[in-house]
């Protein structure tokens, strides 16, 4: 097995500067044709995080993030279940534009009129006042933007792909991770270990997050308690078919969580609560995750939601 800071060392010379273009397109296509190895996932998102522009903030915070990559198209269901958890706990949500999908974070925030390029003092303030605030990754981690080219001319998936849910520069409290395949679960679930993160919990399903349409596998790490379970969504009567979840451009999204957030598309609905309940019982909001999912279906039935939502709009 690969020592942990000889896999740091070298990636640390990748973003650094270090190595040249030539040599970082050989190692990365070298890496994209070996297995993928928790090593190595662990030592990049030490160095993405060493050479990023960090967020000093000593609050308590969630961040719900998805890989990417699971080829569904789905709607932006972490991004709505982001905002709908910020009504009772602090979301530092990290994320870029669409890279697999149609839309990305950035992009329905955008598309919202939500401001996604902000000061690490804005950041805080949001965090303090609003309960959310969106972290753009591209802006802190500067470092990446020599890699970007390699990557689109190496033209498939590279181990980047893989670490970007572990590389928030606010270091949250708690994430809540959505990975695009069950068989990668393991892999995240080591390197999670080696990187020492306390409120893990990793969720895959036939999308990158808990799923209305497919049983969702779970790993949770709570300090030194780790679990696995699955969860059914026929447990709540709230399954529904792959195609009533999925995703349009950044436009025509936007437009859609106005309209669920106002009390339309309950399948939708659906699928943002239960991804918010899943987010709140890691975050120690709720202690199952039936009351969680209750809780976050009134606050879109009360309109909350949306009030939150354009809080964040009128910023």
């Amino acid at each position: 097995m690969k020592k942990l800071n000889e896999s740091l060392e070298f990636f640390d010379a990748m973003l650094s500067g270090i190595m040249d273009e030539q040599e970082i397109e050989s190692a990365l296509l070298r890496l994209a044709q070996e297995k993928e190895d928790p090593v190595d996932v662990a030592a990049l998102a030490k160095a993405m995080l060493k050479n990023a522009r960090l967020i000093q903030y000593s609050g308590e915070c969630l961040d719900i993030v998805g890989s990417g990559g699971d080829n569904s198209n789905s709607f932006n269901i972490s991004t709505a279940a982001s905002i709908t958890c910020s009504l009772f706990v602090k979301v530092a949500k990290h994320g870029n534009r669409a890279v697999s999908s149609l839309s990305g974070a950035a992009d329905i925030l955008e598309a919202l009129g939500v401001k996604i390029e902000q000061t690490e003092d804005k950041i805080v303030e949001n965090l303090n006042n609003k309960n959310f605030a969106f972290l753009f990754a591209p802006f802190w981690h500067p470092k990446l933007k020599r890699i970007m080219p390699i990557r689109k001319k190496i033209a498939k998936r590279t181990i980047f792909n893989l670490v970007g849910p572990l590389c928030n520069p606010i270091k949250p409290t708690y994430k809540m991770i959505g990975v695009f395949s069950k068989d990668y679960l393991p892999l995240y679930f080591e390197a999670i270990e080696m990187l020492d993160f306390q409120n893990v919990l990793l969720v895959s399903s036939d999308m990158d997050e808990v799923s209305l349409s497919d049983v969702t596998l779970c790993y949770q790490k709570k300090g030194i308690f780790t679990k696995r379970f699955e969860f059914d969504p026929r447990e709540f009567g709230i399954y529904a078919t792959k195609d009533k979840l999925k995703g349009f451009d950044a436009k025509t999204n936007a437009k859609i969580l106005k309209e669920v957030f106002l009390g339309d598309h309950e399948v939708l609905s659906n699928a943002i609560a239960i991804n918010c309940a899943f987010a709140l019982n890691l975050a120690g909001i709720e202690d199952n995750l039936k009351d969680g999912f209750l809780l976050a279906k009134e606050s879109i039935k009360s309109k909350k939601a949306y009030e939150k939502l354009m809080e964040l709009v009128n910023d």
